[in-house]
């Protein structure tokens, strides 16, 4: 899977994965600009990595692969008749995010570069390939929102009633949904668990004295299984994308410093700061979870047994217990309401519980992979049709992007008499 992924982003980015082909052929014509068959064929294996399990024939990919590169040298030849440009910094800031994109997807810059050099390319050479697409993209986009975008108008509202009207028997039903008041007690880690944390993150720790490559130790120790496999590299971020712990000390570091252990709720880190631009940073980090003992979910599921049996025995009240013991913090604050919700949205565990309540009743404790849950059912509303109020924003926004492409394959209908146009599949 992991050599699909990269394959599938150089492709995209660079179109190098294809050795030229000595009989490439021309496929199509648009005016004086011509159409090779491996520009088809590279959008047909662009498309396959990308939806590998599409039935759909190769031939039909085929036809709709060269539309979209006719569409495609139209739209660019409108551009250039209507005066339509994008600044070169407009360009070169695409072109960045997208090499910096492509570069978080490798362990480490020396795994980027290998396999750019595998490939026959080297960053100069694709972020110069990626130029002229860059600024193609860019151009047909203002030239859409030129062309198209002002001709569209929002629905009315006698359009979206009238469009319900006429589907609503194929308009999906509505779930059954329930109310609840919902109490988390999650397993917290006690002195063991920590104590083991803090022994695996020595032996960290002496790795990285030991002058140990950071992204070699990250690989080796972190247990953030997604930025470990990247040598603990998680990217470019900015304030308030991280829980706080975490940001404090991100922010807080100069390019190259790597942090003392410090504790966020996900457990032990330690942050390496790779780069800093503006109000943005490029950090790895090392993590170390702290992971519960037996003692420890015992010590949870008594907690959650003895709430409930305060509540059932009238002794306190559910919202009140939420309010001062729940671990959700999204709901804690409401004295544990969740609102309405589909009940298809909950974990089978819940689900299962939820079958058998009514109205009033309160759960037994359940068992999650976040803790153990008490819920109460406060009110159950049964699966319907659905109405035209709790479902007019989504067929608003389906008949505005309906409207959108009406206008754009009216205005590409009109463009294709304009030019000389010669297909040869």
């Amino acid at each position: 899977m992991k050599l699909l992924r990269t394959a599938s982003i150089i492709l995209a980015l660079a179109g190098t994965l294809f050795a030229a082909d000595p009989l490439d052929t021309i496929v199509g014509k648009v005016g004086e600009d011509i159409i090779m068959k491996s520009e088809v064929e590279r959008q047909v294996q662009l498309y396959r990595l990308q939806a590998p399990g599409d039935p759909t024939p190769d031939d039909s990919l085929r036809t709709a692969a060269l539309e979209n590169l006719i569409e495609g040298k139209l739209m660019v030849l409108e551009a250039q008749r209507e005066s339509v440009k994008v600044s070169e910094a407009e360009v070169e800031e695409q072109i960045g995010q997208a090499i910096e994109n492509l570069r978080r997807n490798f362990p480490s810059e020396d795994s980027f570069k290998a396999v750019l050099r595998r490939e026959g390319t080297t960053l100069d050479k694709l972020k110069e390939k990626y130029r002229g697409d860059t600024r193609e993209r860019m151009t047909i986009q203002r030239l859409i929102d030129l062309k198209i975008r002002p001709r569209v108008t929002n629905p009315t509202s006698k359009e979206v009633a009238a469009f319900f009207a006429s589907h609503k028997d194929s308009i999906p039903n509505e779930p059954e949904k329930v109310q609840l008041q919902h109490i988390l007690i999650a397993v917290k880690p006690g002195a063991a668990a920590q104590g083991a944390a803090q022994a695996k993150m020595r032996t960290v720790l002496a790795q990285l004295r030991a002058k140990k490559r950071f992204a070699d130790v990250a690989a080796k120790y972190s247990q953030d299984p997604q930025s470990a496999a990247r040598g603990g590299d998680l990217g470019w971020f900015g304030r308030n994308a991280m829980v706080p712990q975490f940001e404090q000390v991100a922010f807080s570091l100069k390019p190259g410093q790597v942090s003392d252990p410090f504790l966020s709720p996900f457990g032990f880190h330690i942050i390496k700061l790779l780069e800093r631009k503006d109000d943005q940073v490029h950090a790895a980090h090392i993590l170390i979870r702290v992971t519960p003992g037996d003692a420890d979910i015992a010590k949870a599921s008594k907690t959650a047994a003895g709430l409930r049996g305060r509540i059932v025995d009238g002794k306190e009240d559910f919202g009140q217990v939420a309010k001062t013991y729940s671990d959700d913090t999204d709901s804690k604050a409401k004295g544990g309401d969740l609102g309405l919700v589909p009940v298809d949205a909950f974990p089978p565990q819940v689900k299962d519980e939820l079958a058998v309540l009514k109205e009033g009743d309160i759960s037994d404790v359940i068992e999650t992979e976040t803790g153990y849950h008490l819920i109460k059912l406060l009110k159950r509303e049964p699966a319907r049709e659905a109405t035209f109020e709790s479902v007019k924003e989504q067929l608003t926004e389906y008949l505005k992007n309906k409207k959108m492409q009406d206008e754009y394959n009216s205005w590409m209908k009109d463009l294709k008499t304009k030019h000389f146009i010669e297909r040869s599949l």
